[in-house]
């Protein structure tokens, strides 16, 4: 599933990761196509799947985050059958 994010978006963090909380928002610096080499800290890796390079206020080294693992904090993100569903006030 594509969430169509784009550079410079806010997320929020679905899964926590050492020193980041289920929950916490943080920017999207750089998306990372599955296969693709980066280096955090010093150390390569290998992005297993379609991902970002996050930053977040407070930590100082970028955040590697699958792109399932994120939630999109712009736009309309609620699914078209539950508008659909939703009751007016």
């Amino acid at each position: 599933m594509s969430n169509q994010f784009k550079p410079g978006d806010l997320a929020l963090t679905i899964y926590p990761i050492p020193s980041v909380e289920a929950g916490s928002v943080v920017l999207l610096d750089r998306r990372l196509e599955q296969g693709s080499k980066f280096t955090m800290s010093g150390i390569t890796f290998q992005a297993l799947e379609v991902g970002w390079l996050c930053s977040k206020p407070g930590l100082e080294s970028p955040l590697a985050y699958a792109e399932s693992s994120l939630m999109p904090l712009r736009g309309d993100a609620a699914p078209a059958d539950q508008k659909s569903r939703a009751v007016p006030a």
